[in-house]
Formats: C-alpha cells, sequence, structure tokens
C-alpha cells in the first residue's frame, strides 16, 4: 500500500537537527495512517517490542544491524587484541557494502566522528530498505530508523559524556590501588 501523503508530510531529517517528534510520538502518528500490523511492525523495529509473526522488513533490518555490529566488534576486537568471537551473532545473509562502511569508519581516529560514521552508515542502510517503493511502508519504517538516529545525536552532550568516563576511570583506578584479598591475608 502506497501512503503519499503520510511520507510527503514528513519533516526533513539530519543528524545533527532537533528532531520534529519523539519515534513515540511518530508511531502514534503512523498508526493513523498504516494498518495494525504494520504498526506491530513500527513498534518492534523502533522499539524493540516483540511482534507475534516473523517480518520480512523486521528480519531484513535485524540482519543488516546485527552485521553492522558483528564488523564493529570484530574491528575493535582486533584493534584491542582482544578475541570477538564471542560477541559475534548468527545472521543471515553477507552484505560486502556493510563490511566496507565499517571499516571505513574505523580509519578515523576520533570516537565522536567513528560513531557519527557507524550511524552515517545505519542511514544509508535503513535508505536501502525502501527499494523501489519511496512511498511504501518501508519508506515509514527507514524514516522512523532514521528519527531514533536523529534523537540519540540530539540526546548527546559532550559534557555529560566527560563525566560519565570520568566516573568510569575513577572507578577503575581505585579498584587497582586496594589490594587483593589474596594479598592482604598473605
Amino acid at each position: 500500500m502506497a501512503y503519499y501523503s503520510l511520507v510527503a508530510s514528513l519533516p526533513n531529517l539530519q543528524i545533527g537537527d532537533e528532531p520534529p517528534f519523539s519515534t513515540e510520538e511518530y508511531i502514534g502518528n503512523c498508526s493513523q495512517w498504516v494498518t495494525a500490523r504494520e504498526t506491530e511492525i513500527l513498534k518492534a523495529v523502533l522499539l524493540n517490542e516483540p511482534i507475534a509473526s516473523p517480518c520480512p522488513l523486521c528480519k531484513t533490518w535485524h540482519n543488516m544491524e546485527t552485521q553492522l555490529r558483528n564488523a564493529v566488534a570484530r574491528l575493535r576486537g582486533q584493534k584491542l587484541g582482544v578475541d570477538f568471537k564471542g560477541y559475534l551473532q548468527p545472521h543471515d545473509g553477507f552484505s560486502g557494502t556493510i563490511e566496507s562502511m565499517v571499516t571505513d569508519a574505523f580509519t578515523s581516529q576520533d570516537p565522536v566522528e567513528l560513531e557519527e560514521e557507524l550511524d552515517r552508515a545505519r542511514w544509508t542502510l535503513a535508505e536501502e530498505l525502501v527499494g523501489q517503493d519511496p512511498f511504501g511502508f518501508s519508506k515509514v519504517l527507514a524514516y522512523g530508523i532514521q528519527l531514533k538516529i536523529v534523537e540519540r545525536w540530539n540526546r548527546m552532550d559532550v559534557s555529560v559524556g566527560k563525566e560519565k568516563i570520568e566516573a568510569v576511570i575513577t572507578a577503575n583506578t581505585e579498584q587497582e590501588k586496594q589490594p587483593d584479598a589474596s594479598e592482604q591475608s598473605g
């Protein structure tokens, strides 16, 4: 089914912009236009809610996201000299494009730029879900995925991030300073 009015009414999204509405509001607005089954699919993909029966679009997105996460785990593991195999998750299919996107993202030395490149890869993959139907439900879903990315970047705050990383470093440093129980009893 084509959703010409719904898709045409969606505001343009860009990473770094203020989201026009929340993901929950988006799903609520879409539920007036899409079927109950499609609303379930939106909730499954965008809110990680369980879905009663399999959905080809859900499975396609899950496989793309899983391959992307596996590529990230593999590259981070290789970079840190850590065995990454325990972090890999099964998925169907293989995309050289996804592997290339993740490899390209890892050329950045700046962690923020790396994360942005990974989300740009997700953005592009969401666009690929649309295929040849720019006014179909796949476009409605892809827009929701992109909205989640915009929301994520809008929630990021450099000062809060620095405070969190300092707290982690302090906690790890404190643990290193405390002697092991075996050292105390010896």
